[in-house]
């Protein structure tokens, strides 16, 4: 069978995100809002077979971890996983 997932990726909240804060001087520069936060990241959809929905989540968990994310540095969340 086939599951979808889709997944987002963030630095952490300790790290620095300089894509985000040049974005926030741009919209306080240009007046668009001078109160934004901004935090960038990177959006993947995904699909695995798998034989079941307990072995596509954690073969979708082994992915983020080892192929998709810097542990050190970036965090993830799976926001759907569904058979396709």
């Amino acid at each position: 069978m086939k599951f979808k997932a889709e997944i987002k990726v963030l630095l952490k909240d300790d790290i620095k995100d300089p894509q985000g804060i040049q974005t926030e001087i741009i919209l306080n520069r240009t007046g668009i809002d001078e109160s934004a936060k901004v935090r960038t990241g990177k959006y993947f959809i995904l699909t695995v077979n798998a034989k079941n929905e307990e072995t596509a989540y954690k073969k979708i968990k082994n992915i983020c971890e080892n192929v998709l994310t810097n542990p050190c540095l970036e965090k993830y969340e799976i926001l759907k996983a569904e058979k396709e």
